[in-house]
C-alpha cells in the first residue's frame, strides 16, 4: 500500500498514469468549506494499481485499505484531551472516482436508494462535495504502522475485516448515526472479533478469556465500585460487568428500552470504554493470532483499562476536571504511556550494561 500527499498544484506532480492538472480538475469537486477547495489530500494505491489506472478490480482491496487506515488511526485516538490527537472515520473517507484526460472536471456519482440507485453527473464549476461538518479540519491523528501492516495482511475473508467495518461505522461521529445504533454496530464488531453469537454469556466469556492474561491482577476501585458491584453480583471483576451491562444496554437498544435506568453505565460511557477497549482487544487477537507483537504501550494499556470503568466519564465532575487541568480518563492513559516510556528506557538501560 502506498499512500501519496497531493497538494493543489504542485503535488505529487505528473505520475506515469495520470497528470497533476487532471488531478487538480477531479479534485476541484471537492471542498473543505464553500468556494474553499480541497487543498491538500491522500492518494492510495494498492498492490499493482497506481493513480490513474482504471480501479475496476482493485476497488475492493482500496477499500479495505481504506478501512484498516481509518481503524488504525482510530486505534491512536486519544478522548477527552480537547482538539488534541483526535479524529474519527470519517475524516479518512476515500472515493474512486473515474475520469477522462483532459476532461477531469466532469465526473459522476452514484447514490443508493432502496430499491436500487442512481447515478449524477456533475461539472465541478457547479457543484463539490463539502467536508461534513462533523469532520475537524485540524484532525491530525497518527497511524498504528505495525497494527495497519498487520490488517493489510488479512485473509479478504477474514472475519476481522467485518469487526473493523462494524467499528469504523460506529465512530464517525455523524448526527445520521443515532448513539443507540452505534451501541449495536459495537456490540456486532464484537461479535466478529471472537467469532461468537450474540449471547451475553459468549460475549463475557469470550472478553473475559482473551483478555485476562494481559490485564492488571488487582481489582480496580473507584466511584464506580459500589454501583456494578450491585448491579452484577455474581461478576468477578470490572471488565465482566461492564461486558454484561453492554450486552443489557445493546439488547435495550435493539428493543426499545433505550432509557432504563437499570444500567450502571449510560449508553455514551459504554461507546466511549469499547472505543478504547475494543483496538486493544482487536490488537491482542492479532497477538494471538501471530500477527502483531504487542508493544509496550498496549500492555500498559490493557493493565490500566479497567481503572477507566471506575469513573463516569461524562460525570460533571470529570467534566470539570478536564476543563481546568485533566480529566480522570486522560490522567490514567497519561500514566499508561509514561510506564511505556519508562519500561523502554529500562530495557535500553539494562542493554547497553551488558
Amino acid at each position: 500500500m502506498r499512500i501519496i500527499p497531493y497538494k493543489r498544484g504542485s503535488a505529487p506532480g505528473d505520475l506515469p498514469h495520470a497528470k497533476q492538472a487532471d488531478l487538480d480538475a477531479m479534485l476541484a469537486a471537492y471542498a473543505d468549506l464553500p468556494k474553499q477547495l480541497v487543498g491538500r489530500a491522500s492518494l492510495l494505491e494498492i498492490d499493482n494499481w497506481y493513480t490513474g489506472m482504471d480501479a475496476g478490480e482493485h476497488a475492493v482491496r482500496l477499500f479495505d485499505a481504506r478501512e484498516a487506515i481509518a481503524f488504525a488511526a482510530l486505534s491512536k485516538r486519544r478522548l477527552f484531551r480537547g482538539h488534541f490527537d483526535y479524529c474519527n472515520t470519517h475524516a479518512y473517507i476515500l472515493v474512486a472516482q473515474r475520469y477522462l484526460p483532459g476532461q477531469a472536471g466532469r465526473f459522476m456519482f452514484y447514490t443508493r436508494r432502496r430499491d436500487t440507485g442512481t447515478s449524477h453527473m456533475w461539472a465541478t464549476d457547479m457543484f463539490a462535495h463539502q467536508r461534513p461538518s462533523h469532520v475537524p479540519n485540524n484532525s491530525k491523528c497518527q497511524l498504528d504502522r505495525p497494527l495497519l501492516a498487520a490488517l493489510l495482511k488479512l485473509d479478504d475473508r477474514s472475519p476481522l475485516r467485518e469487526a473493523i467495518r462494524e467499528f469504523n461505522c460506529a465512530n464517525t461521529d455523524s448526527d445520521d448515526v443515532p448513539e443507540h445504533v452505534e451501541v449495536v454496530m459495537v456490540k456486532s464488531a464484537f461479535e466478529w472479533l471472537f467469532g461468537i453469537n450474540t449471547s451475553a454469556q459468549e460475549f463475557v466469556e469470550a472478553l473475559v478469556s482473551r483478555l485476562s492474561p494481559v490485564l492488571g491482577s488487582g481489582i480496580s476501585e473507584g466511584p464506580m465500585s459500589e454501583r456494578w458491584r450491585k448491579r452484577w453480583e455474581k461478576a468477578q471483576r470490572p471488565i465482566e460487568a461492564w461486558a454484561r451491562d453492554f450486552c443489557d444496554v445493546r439488547g435495550a437498544a435493539a428493543h426499545g428500552e433505550r432509557f432504563s435506568g437499570r444500567f450502571v453505565w449510560r449508553a455514551r460511557s459504554h461507546l466511549a470504554f469499547a472505543s478504547i477497549l475494543f483496538p486493544l482487544a482487536m490488537k491482542k487477537q492479532l497477538a494471538d493470532d501471530s500477527l502483531l507483537q504487542l508493544d509496550d504501550s498496549d500492555r500498559e494499556q490493557l493493565l490500566s483499562v479497567e481503572q477507566l470503568l471506575m469513573t463516569d466519564p461524562f460525570s460533571a465532575e470529570a467534566l470539570s476536571a478536564m476543563r481546568v487541568d485533566s480529566h480522570p480518563w486522560s490522567e490514567i492513559l497519561d500514566q499508561a504511556y509514561f510506564n511505556a516510556r519508562a519500561n523502554r528506557m529500562f530495557r535500553k538501560v539494562e542493554s547497553s550494561r551488558e
